[in-house]
């Protein structure tokens, strides 16, 4: 379909096109139209595609029969259009002309013209690239982190003792009947009692004033306790609300720690001796350091980079990157036994789309920042790395013959050059690792992400949680 095309440039990497298409050309749509509806709707009386013009005509309006040509003629102009032109399009066409007066003003045999606009691959530019100054947050190793672990493990592995001759202290397992209402009002509240409920006395535990007011108490004893709850509790209904408690304290006991030695080792874990045992957890934590300082790096200079970035960003493309971010957490919550058929409700999506809008756009900006500097570079990667690469994985996974290989190749292969596109960056520019700030340690309360919201969606009040005895692997 030969047709005439005007183009003007939009913004948000929008094309703006005007066409139009010849008088014969319109004829002919409007007869295969016809051709095919005739096809396609039932009369009684007439068989499938020998139903009359007239017929059809009359049944159908001619209106109608306008308005479904004139659908075929723009999908088929826009269509012809992008590859007369060689448009880069992604995403849908949004017609920009009035369809009640195109129909209106439509005559098959006459040229029919019309308006309508477009999203196209955005056009970037890197700013600078070379000799920049990059901040990396230093991530710092965590020491102590065996000696917690293990310390955790014992406390898991403990034998829980009853305690004797004195009042509650931190660090005990109580067992307690509580009952609790609101001050205000007076009411019981919801899920607020319990009877045999065990709880560890340790602080953080329950709402702020809980812990405290069992902190002291002698078996038996029965106390009223002044407690809080949280203005950022899950329960709307009572959260930063007052509330008063009648706990009676029924046992009191504490832990037998075992010792760490070799037999601990061997119960905690697949090794034979605790010195084993700490040097696997100290490689195994000193890996993990390694991964989270390679990610700071990544982080701080793609987000360098996205900053040196002029670029529009089409809508049809950042919704297609809100799709996928939603489409990744529905599988990361699927796989933690989360139903997301129920989890993502239309409220629910619609909210997670709001929320993923400056995350989205960021993502996308960071790509087509790597691209550009692909681009700029010439940096390419080596099919045989990426063979070898791929070979290498596949001799890891247990059923290598599940795995699309093309899909494999192609991940593979983007990972290789985002690695290069990085380690050319750190040879080009100032990379330097420095203290965190104080506000990058704060958690944002303001800053919404997918998983959180959709989890904060299926979470219920939380409980007090309870103390347990049993063992966990390390």
């Amino acid at each position: 379909m030969s047709i005439k095309v005007t183009q003007e440039k939009l913004p948000a990497s929008r094309v703006g096109l005007q066409i139009e298409v010849s008088g014969e050309q319109s004829r002919q749509v409007y007869e295969r139209t016809l051709t095919r509806l005739s096809r396609e709707v039932r009369f009684p009386g007439f068989r499938p595609g020998k139903v009359p013009r007239p017929v059809l005509i009359q049944r159908l309006g001619e209106t109608a029969l306008k308005a479904n040509a004139i659908e075929d003629l723009v999908q088929q102009s826009l269509e012809s259009a992008i590859a007369q032109e060689s448009i880069p399009a992604i995403g849908n066409y949004q017609l920009s002309s009035d369809f009640e007066t195109l129909v209106a003003a439509f005559q098959p045999g006459e040229s029919f013209s019309f308006e309508a606009s477009v999203d196209v691959q955005p056009t970037a530019t890197l700013a600078q690239y070379t000799g920049l100054t990059v901040e990396v947050a230093e991530v710092p190793f965590d020491a102590n982190r065996v000696d917690n672990v293990l310390a955790e493990q014992q406390k898991q592995m403990a034998t829980l003792v009853p305690v004797e001759g004195r009042n509650a202290a931190i660090g005990d397992v109580a067992v307690i009947d509580f009952q609790g209402i609101l001050v205000e009002s007076g009411e019981e509240i919801p899920g607020g009692s319990g009877t045999d409920f065990q709880i560890e006395v340790e602080e953080d535990r329950f709402i702020p004033g809980f812990i405290s007011g069992i902190v002291g108490m002698a078996i038996e004893e029965t106390r009223t306790v002044d407690a809080t709850f949280p203005e950022t509790y899950a329960q709307e209904e009572v959260a930063g609300k007052a509330a008063q408690f009648t706990i009676t304290l029924k046992e009191l006991k504490t832990r037998d720690l075992p010792e760490l030695d070799d037999a601990f080792a061997q119960e905690a874990s697949q090794y034979e001796t605790i010195e084993e045992l700490k040097t696997a957890l100290t490689e195994r934590f000193q890996t993990e350091h390694e991964s989270e300082v390679k990610a700071s790096k990544r982080d701080a200079i793609l987000t360098a980079l996205a900053d040196q970035l002029d670029v529009e960003i089409p809508e049809s493309l950042l919704q297609r990157e809100i799709s996928a971010m939603i489409n990744e957490t529905a599988s990361r919550l699927s796989g933690q036994g989360m139903d997301v058929r129920k989890l993502f409700t239309e409220e629910v999506l619609e909210r997670l789309r709001e929320n993923s809008k400056d995350e989205a756009e960021q993502r996308l900006r960071r790509t087509i920042a790597l691209g550009e500097l692909a681009k700029v570079t010439e940096t390419q990667v080596d099919d045989e790395a990426v063979k070898a690469r791929a070979a290498e994985l596949l001799s890891n996974y247990p059923r290598p013959q599940e795995i699309d290989r093309d899909r494999l190749n192609t991940v593979v292969r983007e990972e290789l050059l985002e690695d290069k596109l990085l380690e050319w960056f750190e040879a080009n520019n100032s990379v330097t690792f420095v203290a965190p700030k104080a506000a990058e340690t704060e958690v944002d309360a303001a800053s919404a992400t997918v998983e959180t919201t959709a989890t904060e969606t299926a979470e219920e009040a939380p409980e007090a949680p309870k103390a347990k005895k049993g063992k966990k692997k390390a």
